[in-house]
């Protein structure tokens, strides 16, 4: 099972690797330090061990990296997490590791029409990575709880060059529940296409949004 990392776990991630930063920067000022890398942000999958320590990530490209960190607090043991990670990349092109200095937790998204709800929200972009539909959404929140989840709307069966071609309709379910819309925060989530019935590659998944200008759509084909 795939898990997304708490908003709560996240800041702490996020405020070591500034601390981190910061030191580097005030080494920087005070002698000729080489220039600081450029980090690499994706969507991955990050496996944790028996003792609940990041060991490596897989991103959407399909890439294995063995995580180098040591100071990262431990998780859930044996467990996939689903986040965004900002990382600097070395070792080899055989052999990748990754040093991890940001991560934000990504949402696994279930499909189910419990929600039924498709309360607006605003979003930034929408792509295909690999196996998985990445989401950054922005709600509109006073800091309250939000249900997400996606629904198969409908199935498109039709033949193409002499093989069956299926379309997937999902629609993004949102439910804003009693929390007031004020300030916008960020959201990730992903939909994992290999969970849809039947599923193959070479399918078509349309993707609609109902967002505060109206139902938008995006369309995915290998």
């Amino acid at each position: 099972m795939r898990h997304a990392l708490s908003t709560h776990e996240s800041f702490k991630i996020t405020l070591r690797a500034m601390l981190l930063m910061a030191a580097l920067l005030i080494v920087s000022c005070t002698e000729e330090a080489e220039p600081y890398p450029d980090l690499v942000t994706e969507f991955a999958d990050i496996r944790t061990d028996a003792d609940g320590m990041f060991i490596d990530m897989t991103t959407d490209d399909g890439t294995c990296y063995s995580i180098t960190n040591t100071n990262i607090q431990p998780h859930r043991p044996d467990t996939t997490y689903r986040a965004v990670a900002g990382f600097v990349s070395n070792g080899s092109s055989t052999e990748p590791h990754a040093q991890i200095y940001t991560l934000t937790g990504a949402q696994v998204l279930a499909g189910s029409t419990a929600i039924l709800r498709h309360d607006p929200t605003g979003i930034e972009s929408m792509w295909m990575g690999g196996r998985y539909i990445n989401m950054q959404l922005t709600a509109k929140t006073q800091g309250g709880r939000h249900t997400w989840g996606y629904a198969i709307d409908f199935i498109e069966e039709a033949g193409e060059k002499g093989r069956a071609h299926t379309h997937y309709h999902l629609s993004l379910h949102h439910n804003q529940g009693n929390d007031p819309t004020s300030y916008s925060q960020t959201h990730y989530c992903s939909i994992l296409t290999t969970q849809l019935p039947q599923y193959e590659n070479t399918d078509t998944i349309t993707v609609s949004v109902h967002t505060f200008k109206g139902i938008k759509s995006w369309t995915f084909s290998n």
